[in-house]
């Protein structure tokens, strides 16, 4: 188990240039954590103790509107870390964290992910550029939001998930594991009755494909 925890350390962006010694160190640190679907892991305002890595599966982060309406910040899939943000300015979680799928997370705890942040300033000067990269993300979506009709949110959205999380299959097509038509809806401030008709929209005008949970995008839409 620790070589796997290991191995996935390394590939992290975070973490990828961190000595031998310091990813064994790191790799002492982190905790194995298995969660069910529709898992909450943490919710907005918790007090921020620790950083997250997903292992397998995926996870959504949300936040709540005061009506009780749920918009969908963004989706994460292995490899990447959330919940270090609010770890760096001592404040509670500004978001919260919903298992998609099971899934297996790496913890690292407050204490020791500050320690960490001390010892190795590349670590630090990493995670500004992902936070930067985040930023920019929701600001594109803020203004998508702002200036896009649905049939442009929606565009945006799906090829920002092939992006982010699809497979290239080497003949052209990228295969992605679409969110509910719901989840869709919430992250792109529109219906599931909406997202659904644009979808079978899109199948017939772009050659998009929908077989199952998953959905295929030709590789040129992405470039």
């Amino acid at each position: 188990m620790s070589d796997r925890i290991r191995a996935l350390l390394a590939s992290v962006e975070l973490f990828g240039e961190m000595h031998e010694d310091e990813l064994d160190d790191l790799t002492a640190l982190a905790q194995v954590k298995k969660l069910a679907k529709d898992t909450t892991i943490f919710h907005a305002g918790d007090p921020a103790d620790a950083v997250f890595v997903v292992a397998s599966g995926r996870v959504k982060v949300v936040i709540t509107s005061s009506d009780g309406k749920e918009f969908i910040l963004t989706v994460l899939g292995a490899g990447q870390v959330f919940g270090e943000m609010a770890l760096l300015e001592s404040a509670p979680r500004s978001a919260s964290v919903v298992t998609l799928s099971a899934v297996e997370v790496l913890v690292i705890n407050r204490a020791d992910f500050q320690r960490l942040l001390d010892s190795n300033p590349r670590i630090s000067l990493r995670l500004m550029a992902i936070l930067s990269r985040r930023l920019r993300r929701a600001n594109a979506k803020m203004e998508s939001l702002a200036y896009m009709d649905v049939a442009g949110r929606l565009a945006r959205y799906l090829l920002d998930l092939a992006r982010d999380h699809g497979q290239r299959l080497g003949n052209g097509w990228v295969v992605v594991r679409r969110p509910t038509h719901s989840d869709i809806a919430h992250s792109i401030g529109t219906s599931r009755e909406t997202v659904s008709r644009l979808i079978n929209e899109f199948e017939e005008g772009f050659g998009l494909v929908n077989k199952g949970k998953f959905t295929y995008i030709r590789e040129n839409l992405l470039e």
